[in-house]
């Protein structure tokens, strides 16, 4: 009786090892989107805004020459997101649209959601940064 039990034992072993790999292999995270960067100048000064977007953890990040100045998160089932902080004395602020965030949702609502976008020419996720309120740059990711 031992011997057939381990023979069970082995054989439900083997058949589930494939699907313990395959688990391992689709929990790997998605690296974030990078956003080209670019340099603006203001007043004399010259500035690089960058970012990223972690999709996983829906964290989107603006940097300024570097330094990590605007963060947020899109709330659920909404593609835009405000941002506002000081940067050496100035302030930056940002409008970011994300169609991804509502594509990303799947579902039928993912997909009603990603045909309203493309109809209106909003499909692509891009940030506006803007110094002292007026639009100097747009980041795409």
């Amino acid at each position: 009786m031992d011997v057939i039990e381990n023979m069970k034992k082995k054989s439900l072993l083997i058949s589930t090892l494939p699907l313990i790999i395959f688990t391992g292999c689709a929990s790997t995270p998605t690296p974030p989107i990078q956003a080209q960067e670019k340099t603006i100048t203001h007043e004399g000064k010259e500035y690089t805004v960058g970012g990223q977007y972690d999709v996983d953890r829906n964290n989107l990040q603006l940097t300024v020459n570097g330094d990590p100045v605007m963060k947020g998160s899109f709330p659920p089932y909404t593609p835009t997101l405000n941002l506002a902080s000081e940067y050496q004395n100035l302030d930056i602020s940002s409008y970011c649209y994300f169609g991804s965030v509502l594509n990303n949702q799947g579902g039928v609502f993912g997909a009603v959601a990603g045909a309203i976008q493309s109809s209106n020419a909003k499909s692509g996720d891009k940030c506006d940064i803007k110094i002292a309120g007026e639009k100097v740059e747009s980041l795409f990711f």
